[in-house]
């Protein structure tokens, strides 16, 4: 802006001219501008300001020649005053974040920009330019919290986990075991790295292996049974537990499962008791804290514990000669009838999860262990269930795909689920021959921003950088991979114009710095993209490929892009 001074014959402050041509340009800014004059008191004076200033804050000609303390107060002008000496001393440019009250009373963020203009060596007036930063800032702010509540939420899975009191074993694809929980230890009477990596067909008893691999393998279909094996300690006698295959398939398939042992001894050892004394087994239901019913062969409820009151408001009385399928929600039902079908007919016991009706109108998620009570023969007499509310385990299950499968930083996918999706992709080309392609990426100079302005702000510029890689590639799987590293998998991509395209968007969106812990950090990047084909179909082999490119790419200069064909 070419900005001319007058001398006004001794007057403290001079008078700004701008011309026709600069005031047009000036007030048809988005932004605000304002030109302050700093005076011998160490004040700076308001000489001008743009149409946006009177819009947004309601300046009018009677600020001119005010000081920032007589127009928002002391204790904000000091602030302010204190960044513009900052700005004159040094003669260099300057940015901060700030935040402000507008004319309608709602509080606006801002990126302020202080440019000193110079005057026969001195810098007596500083140019100010506001950017209204709201919305990036509430997206930012919002950021922050869903990754602080995901982090809040890993946590109580991760203790949730370690807390339950049934055997949880982490299996991969092949049913192999990748982790285990305290009450699982406990059980098999091993440590975890003697558990890593053995088959789970290997943990259970050789006559209930066959029916632990028909349940996993209808698991990976989506069929989940709860099935009774034995499961076979290091040292010791087998142990009864119903076993139930969850699959985790964030995408409809599984990339992995839980493996959840309940022991039933306790429930065997309660049946027993039933069948020898009704006095006994009323003295140890309403010793529990879980809710125990028994339920006849036409589905009405004959007995109904103390606890009934507490976990689903009903009295005990109230509900006994009840039909279970008025306290059981209708989506639910049906798989209860099949496993109360499974008594009938011969099954020991089984375990379903579904929603019962609280006596104030709400649906509670539930787990019922149910086992069969037999007369002499072998005839059916009635059903002991367990019931337990699940609500909030249920609660944190559903968030566990989500939580295990993205980087807590930047809120993107992992590695484990790029790698997930990847190899499905590879799958994918193998049966129909569709191309696509793998894009690998990394910050310039990256070490540099960690080794000058510390690892906080590199924390900040990563994240920045995921959010512009996800806004320029939002049709396509973009992950962490790791430390700076990101990777995006092409999933319909079929010619180098496309891979072309989205190279060139991505370097697009870095065009702007990263304003990170108040410093201004141009960043670049390099790409490295490699198409599917005969030879490279495997992970290893598309990565070591895309991460070749990058290499070149690299060497080329920064926002670079090399793709192999």
């Amino acid at each position: 802006m070419g900005v001319k001074y007058d001398r006004d014959g001794g007057s403290s402050m001079g008078r700004i001219q701008l011309s026709l041509m600069e005031r047009v340009l000036a007030d048809g800014l988005g932004e605000m501008l304002f030109i302050m004059k700093a005076g011998r008191s160490g004040e700076f004076v308001y000489v001008w300001f743009n149409r946006k200033v009177r819009e947004e804050l309601g300046f009018g000609d009677e600020h001119i020649g005010r000081t920032i303390s007589e127009v928002f107060g002391k204790e904000i002008g000091e602030k302010m005053v204190k960044r513009y000496i900052e700005v004159v001393q040094s003669s260099g440019q300057a940015v901060y974040e700030d935040a402000y009250i507008d004319s309608d009373g709602g509080k606006r963020y801002s990126e302020v920009m202080l440019t000193p203009l110079l005057d026969e060596g001195e810098a007596p007036y500083v140019v100010a330019l506001v950017k209204d930063i709201t919305g990036r800032k509430q997206n930012e702010l919002m950021r922050r919290e869903i990754i602080h509540r995901l982090e809040e939420s890993t946590s109580r899975f991760r203790a949730l986990f370690e807390d339950n009191g049934d055997a949880v074993l982490e299996l991969d694809p092949s049913g192999q075991v990748t982790g285990a929980n305290p009450a699982a230890l406990r059980l098999f009477v091993v440590s975890g790295e003697a558990l890593h990596g053995r088959p789970f067909s290997n943990l259970v008893s050789d006559q209930s292996r066959s029916l632990a691999e028909a349940a996993f393998s209808l698991a990976a279909e989506g069929n989940l049974q709860d099935v009774r094996i034995d499961v076979q300690p290091e040292n010791g006698q087998p142990v009864g537990c119903l076993l139930k295959f969850t699959p985790v398939a964030p995408a409809g398939k599984p990339i992995g499962y839980y493996a959840n042992l309940k022991e039933m001894r306790e429930l065997d050892k309660l049946a027993h008791l039933y069948m020898e004394s009704q006095n006994q087994f009323k003295i140890i239901t309403e010793s529990v804290s879980d809710v125990i019913v028994t339920i006849d062969g036409s589905w009405r409820l004959l007995y109904a514990s103390p606890s009934t009151r507490a976990q689903y408001g009903y009295d005990p009385a109230v509900v006994i000669g009840k039909e279970t399928g008025d306290l059981v929600h209708p989506d639910d039902f049906p798989d209860l009838v099949r496993g109360y079908e499974e008594i009938l007919e011969g099954r020991h016991v089984f375990q379903i999860r579904l929603r019962v009706l609280h006596r104030n109108g709400g649906w509670i998620w539930s787990e019922l262990n149910a086992s069969a009570v037999r007369g002499p023969h072998g005839e059916f007499q009635h059903m002991v269930v367990v019931v337990r509310d699940i609500s909030r385990q249920k609660a944190e299950e559903e968030r566990l795909e989500h939580y295990a499968y993205h980087d807590q930083l930047t809120g993107l996918p992992n590695r484990r689920l790029f790698l997930n999706r990847l190899a499905d992709r590879i799958a994918e080309y193998k049966k129909t021959g569709k191309r696509f392609a793998v894009a690998l990426m990394d910050l310039d100079r990256f070490k540099a921003v960690n080794d000058k302005w510390g690892h906080n702000v590199g924390d900040d510029v990563i994240r920045a950088f995921s959010h512009r890689i996800e806004s320029a590639a939002d049709h396509v799987l973009a992950a962490r991979f790791g430390g700076d590293e990101f990777v995006i998998l092409i999933t319909d991509c079929t010619t180098r114009e496309e891979a072309e395209t989205l190279a060139c968007r991505i370097v697009a969106a870095l065009r702007e710095p990263i304003v990170a812990g108040g410093h201004v950090i141009p960043i670049s990047t390099s790409i490295g993209i490699a198409f599917a084909g005969p030879g490279r179909l495997s992970t290893d082999a598309l990565l070591k490929l895309a991460d070749r490119a990058m290499y070149d790419a690299k060497q080329e200069g920064p926002n670079r892009y090399r793709i192999v064909e």
